[in-house]
């Protein structure tokens, strides 16, 4: 009689650069799997407290979606969802296998597998997994429309492209510092023969843009708002440069195999009271500074002035293989 394969569950929430690395993972493992979509009280932070392996912190209609028959594997992302997985287990009879990416904030004893990057302080314990970047969903080159194809062969090569992230807590991006990063990449384009071209993101304030813009204005070299696909645009670029504040950006640039650099941003007053003062990187909140660390010493990601490129491991793949060990210890 064949196997049962694994009753597998994802708890979805409402960020989507944290679904696509939940999903990235699950369609990854070539195993059918049922999401949930997790929903939360206005108070949640505070029901986490008082019940960290309860279902308290979700809002009526998530809570409904919570049933029996239960998987023997639930896959979620960060905090929130914890106490939902914690309390899956306990109403399985312990059988539930637990994984959690990304920064769970709590004992990592408590889980069977944490998947998580550089960047988040989880401690090092024999069931975590420190992959080298984070996981992307579309892992297969895109291929090019036939409008997006005439417009990047239109554009003298090389192309250097320069991608706009924005605030994140802790880091700003100073408007003038990424404008004089912009200036230097057109003229090392120009000197090239090649083309700038530079795309933001919905992160990216209009303020910067328009920063950039200006300065860079009049350069027949220099391509803006490009009617390209994002992930075209890294395919197809020579060069990418990033800027630090966007892990996922600057992972799928490692990802294809050509030189990035990273453009700074700056500690802004909260990561400066937080971050600035600490010896070293923080152990209690996420320090990019540590995921930055770790990308220079493997070789991975350079400067605007000289970017770099090395062969990596695709994340997902590693992350693939360590669920498939869980799966295989003892999960029917």
């Amino acid at each position: 009689m064949t196997a049962q394969p694994p009753r597998i569950w994802v708890l979805l929430g409402s960020r989507v650069g944290d679904n696509n690395q939940l999903l990235a993972l699950a369609e990854a493992l070539g195993l059918p799997f049922e999401t949930r979509t997790m929903s939360y009280r206005r108070r949640w932070i505070r029901y986490l407290r008082l019940f960290p392996d309860r279902p308290f912190l979700l809002d009526h209609r998530s809570r409904r979606t919570i049933g029996p028959p239960w998987p023997d594997l639930v896959i979620g992302i960060g905090r929130r969802s914890v106490a939902v997985a914690r309390w899956i287990r306990r109403k399985n009879r312990g059988k539930t296998r637990i994984v959690r990416l990304g920064n769970p904030r709590a004992d990592p004893k408590l889980f069977d597998l944490v998947l998580t990057t550089p960047q988040y302080p989880v401690p090092p314990a024999d069931n975590v997994v420190v992959l080298p970047l984070s996981m992307g969903r579309h892992r297969a080159r895109p291929q090019a429309l036939p409008g997006e194809a005439h417009w990047l062969e239109s554009a003298p090569r090389p192309h250097l492209l320069l991608a706009l992230g924005g605030v994140t807590r802790f880091w700003t991006l100073a408007g003038d510092v990424v404008a004089d990063s912009a200036v230097r990449l057109a003229e090392r384009a120009g000197a090239a023969g090649g083309s700038l071209i530079v795309v933001g993101s919905p992160r990216t304030a209009p303020e910067t843009l328009d920063a950039v813009k200006t300065r860079l204005s009049g350069r027949p070299n220099v391509l803006t708002d490009p009617p390209v696909r994002f992930p075209v645009l890294l395919a197809d670029a020579d060069e990418s440069f990033v800027t630090a504040d966007s892990v996922s950006m600057i992972s799928e640039a490692v990802m294809i195999g050509k030189p990035v650099g990273l453009v700074p941003v700056q500690l802004d007053e909260e990561g400066r009271q937080e971050l600035g003062r600490a010896q070293g990187f923080s152990s209690d909140f996420r320090d990019l500074r540590r995921f930055w660390a770790d990308l220079e010493e493997r070789g991975l990601v350079g400067t605007v002035d000289e970017p770099k490129c090395e062969a990596v491991e695709d994340p997902v793949e590693i992350a693939v293989a360590a669920v498939r060990r869980l799966l295989s210890d003892g999960v029917e």
